[in-house]
């Protein structure tokens, strides 16, 4: 890595930070201005939503243990030691962002909020653009063709 490029990516805000204003918004907005996509039915939205949760938990822990394992940070903000292979790693190059989009999926499926939809779309250009954007280019500074490779064999999402 060049010497003056900072050891960690150029992120703007923080994820979690994105998550709970897009989660907020859609809160106050339903507050303000209530408005369901599906009135009836909610044992099935109870049922989806927490399939949903669940899932984001697993994906989530899954990828946490993989970083603490291999002793990487999973705070953005802070120089990644590797790339990371295991656990929901695997299958998904930002599985804690897609935990992210998924505990916002399952939060419109229970409330069945129309409002919470767009801030879904929000969060997921948000952290498309300030945060897997700036962290690609910050590996690919940082591991070169190692990070190039891995980019290759797994999918951004899924």
């Amino acid at each position: 890595m060049k010497d003056d490029i900072k050891d960690r990516a150029s992120i703007p805000v923080q994820p979690l930070l994105i998550f709970f204003a897009c989660l907020g918004m859609g809160i106050l907005l339903e507050y303000l201005f209530p408005f369901h996509f599906i009135s009836g039915a909610w044992p099935l939205r109870i049922v989806a939503g927490f399939f949903l949760f669940l899932v984001s938990g697993l994906m989530a822990v899954s990828a946490f243990t993989a970083l603490i394992k291999n002793k990487t940070p999973f705070n953005p903000l802070k120089p990644t030691e590797k790339i990371v292979y295991e656990g929901s790693f695997r299958f998904s190059r930002n599985p804690m962002y897609l935990a992210l989009l998924l505990l916002l999926s399952g939060a419109a499926i229970v409330t069945g909020s129309v409002w919470l939809i767009p801030e879904l779309l929000i969060l997921f250009v948000s952290l498309q653009w300030f945060a897997i954007r700036p962290e690609e280019k910050y590996l690919t500074d940082k591991f070169g063709e190692n990070y190039l490779n891995y980019k290759a064999s797994v999918r951004r999402w899924l």
